[in-house]
């Protein structure tokens, strides 16, 4: 296990032992000088079923206000089932927007980008560690891999996750009508057992990456606050290797972010808040608020985090509001 472990402003973590490459799953750099008091913005799922521009205006806003960093909960691409060729379009696409806009953006994997030994061959080519770890001043950051290993998941539903998000690609005004169809597809195909734990996530998190979280927590014991950043949200599980991370975090103050379900959702017990990303792009499986399109931002304040929803659709261009005519 290998830890870069200079005390600087901002400092990165990675598990050299396990991957030895060069590659990186983030963009830029965290800031050299930043200080105690900083911003960073947490964005949600863009697959599956991206509906198209979505996650695109959601950078471009960011690229206005300017936090000093970008989280991100997993799933970039739409992934299932494409070949190698494929997946190395898509992301080249979705990296080139992100390169554009001149912010540190830290990916996490989700089950899109990681779902088949194709994809995760492809996403070891192109961004080599599958986990990380970063701190900024006294916090600090986790970045975890819930496909660790990744679910296998049966011809039959990826010929229909890609289905429906060519449908949506097509005609994304029809959206709800086309995931709508799709959840009534795999609900009807499940069996009593398997839907009782329709809510549930399966977490996979292995013993390399939780023996190198330890590491890193035990080596920043001094941190004032931790954030965790994983897609799947494993409070929803019954996985036991997030309780032994949840162990190894202990009472430290700390915020779990996680996406998956396309749908926001707030929790906090003592010390330990727990918030699933709604979606910044991908297709909506609800009609509630937190089903809508949104993006987190977190000011921290001398270690202690204020964080406020941002609606992308309340965001509209001047343009959007011509003069009244009598």
């Amino acid at each position: 296990m290998s830890l870069k472990m200079e005390r600087k402003g901002s400092e990165m973590f990675v598990d050299e032992r396990r991957f030895a490459t060069d590659r990186r799953p983030w963009f830029g750099q965290l800031p050299e000088r930043i200080g105690k008091n900083f911003t960073f913005a947490v964005m949600g799922d863009r697959c599956g079923m991206a509906l198209p521009g979505v996650f695109e205006k959601g950078l471009a806003i960011l690229q206005d206000l300017k936090p000093d960093f970008v989280l991100f909960v997993g799933d970039l691409v739409e992934g299932y089932g494409m070949d190698s060729e494929e997946a190395r379009n898509e992301w080249e696409y979705i990296d080139a927007q992100i390169a554009a806009t001149g912010l540190p953006f830290f990916q996490t994997i989700g089950n899109h980008d990681f779902g088949t030994q194709t994809l995760v061959d492809v996403w070891r080519e192109r961004k080599g560690i599958e986990y990380y770890a970063f701190r900024v001043g006294d916090v600090l950051f986790l970045i975890l891999n819930t496909e660790d290993p990744f679910e296998e998941l049966s011809d039959e539903l990826i010929a229909r996750v890609k289905l429906a998000a060519a449908n949506i690609r097509r005609d994304p005004e029809r959206a709800s009508e086309y995931v709508k169809a799709f959840d009534d597809e795999v609900v009807a195909s499940m069996s009593p057992d398997q839907l009782q734990d329709v809510g549930k996530a399966r977490v996979g998190l292995g013993d390399e990456q939780l023996a190198f979280f330890e590491n890193v927590l035990a080596s920043n014991a001094d941190a004032k606050y931790t954030f965790v950043s994983m897609h799947k949200p494993g409070w929803k599980s019954d996985s036991s290797s997030f309780a032994r991370l949840r162990e190894m975090i202990g009472s430290r103050p700390h915020t779990i972010f996680a996406g998956h379900f396309h749908s926001l959702e707030y929790s906090r017990t003592n010390e330990a808040c727990q918030i699933q990303l709604g979606r910044t792009g991908a297709a909506s499986h609800g009609e509630g608020k937190g089903d809508q399109n949104l993006l987190l931002w977190v000011s921290m304040r001398s270690g202690v985090p204020s964080i406020r929803v941002v609606h992308l659709d309340g965001i509209t261009e001047p343009a959007d509001y011509p003069p009244r005519h009598p």
